[in-house]
């Protein structure tokens, strides 16, 4: 019963993210942006939509004396700058490339326009935003109750990218960066990794990690 359902999940959310990719090639406009370039800012109107096409966005939020916390990565495939719009308010947080990246744009009219027009576009972006809600109330619980070890081994492996029975991540953000998502000091990421790397449960080359054993990782950490 529950592998019918995920299935059926894993379904409805491949048919969404059509739907919304359609959507985007369809009525936006390109914008390719270069590494570390703001899409947008805290306090900017909010006058677009945006859509990954290639590349990884980071949502940060400036906190004391100056730091920049990282409170979502949005990656190939992802809707983001929606809600903003939908309240008529400016931007909350900044929107930036961590890597050069391409990101399709939607004007708010055009986009609101669409919601009301399209009942399809609506539910799929209802339900996207469903899906991030619960991902949020997990990472939640996850930096509240896992120890450090854990929740980096967890952010790992959502950036990571299956090449046959590896397991591959590009590294594209500082190690400062990481420990901003994960909770933690820079320095434990630093000691993590190294000591994951001594232990053999992952390896480094040309700023990618390589987990060549998933299990073995899991039960490692």
């Amino acid at each position: 019963m529950n592998t019918v359902l995920e299935d059926f999940q894993s379904a409805e959310a491949q048919r969404e993210s059509a739907l919304l990719a359609q959507l985007f090639e369809e009525h936006g406009q390109l914008r390719s942006c270069k590494k570390n370039e703001y899409i947008f800012r805290e306090e900017d109107n909010s006058d677009e939509i945006y859509y990954v096409r290639s590349g990884l966005v980071k949502i940060s939020q400036s906190a004391q004396e100056g730091q920049s916390i990282t409170l979502f990565l949005r990656h190939v495939g992802e809707v983001f700058g929606a809600a903003e719009v939908l309240i008529g308010e400016k931007r909350q947080r900044d929107a930036r490339c961590i890597v050069s990246s391409e990101v399709l744009t939607i004007a708010a009219p055009v986009f609101k326009n669409l919601l009301q027009s399209r009942t399809d576009v609506l539910y799929a972006l209802t339900l996207s935003n469903a899906r991030r809600l619960l991902q949020t109330q997990r990472y939640v619980e996850m930096l509240i109750s896992r120890p450090a070890a854990w929740r980096l081994a967890h952010f790992l492996l959502q950036l990571g990218r299956r090449k046959g029975s590896t397991l591959q991540i590009a590294l594209q953000l500082s190690h400062e960066e990481i420990s901003f998502i994960v909770g933690c000091s820079r320095q434990t990421v630093t000691e993590t990794l190294n000591k994951w790397r001594e232990q053999g449960l992952i390896s480094y080359e040309k700023k990618s990690v390589f987990i060549h054993d998933s299990a073995q990782f899991l039960s490692g950490v």
